[in-house]
């Protein structure tokens, strides 16, 4: 199974991923490349490349799909992660931008179970968490610039949820899992 997460920045992505990785022992975070610089001494859920390098991988066709997000911030899923999804050793959770989650339903249909997620919040909330983490004001706008094309995307999604605490929002994509097993 691969449980895909999206939503506007500062939505609380990461950290419901922490959360539902650390109670779920056979869950595993699937990684993605970026040109992002790291925030923090440990950014687990990224392989962080210069743009040379992700340039490269396009070019060499490593990567399934990959999307210029916030200014010239890239992030690709690799081919190989998708293997092992595919592979199905092993359940995998994955943050991703709206327009590749419909990618990579498709590509999976028939291959695993995917369930999506959108999670939400007001932007007065997302700009607040936002300043929290230090991003500078000017990428602020950037990334609540798209904020209103993501909320667009979530009719797409299995289930939408208001995150608006942080271990509400694990216990209800757990329960959505469980009620709707494949």
């Amino acid at each position: 199974m691969l449980i895909l997460v999206s939503g506007p920045s500062g939505v609380g992505k990461s950290s419901v991923i922490e959360l539902l990785l650390a109670r779920h022992k056979n869950l595993a975070l699937m990684k993605t490349f970026t040109t992002r610089k790291q925030r923090a001494q440990i950014d687990g859920a990224y392989f962080h490349v210069s743009k040379k390098k992700f340039d490269e991988m396009i070019k060499n066709g490593e990567l399934f799909e990959y999307e210029n997000v916030h200014a010239d911030l890239y992030y690709g899923t690799p081919f190989s992660s998708l293997d092992k999804v595919i592979e199905g050793k092993k359940d995998y959770i994955k943050d991703i931008d709206v327009h590749g989650v419909e990618k990579l339903q498709n590509y999976l249909r028939g291959k695993c179970r995917v369930v999506s997620v959108f999670l939400d919040s007001p932007d007065h909330h997302l700009r607040q968490r936002l300043e929290r983490r230090g991003e500078s004001s000017e990428m602020i706008e950037k990334r609540l610039s798209r904020a209103g094309m993501e909320r667009s995307k979530k009719h797409l999604f299995d289930l939408v949820l208001q995150c608006d605490d942080i271990e509400q929002t694990a216990q209800d994509i757990e329960n959505f899992i469980q009620q709707n097993k494949a």
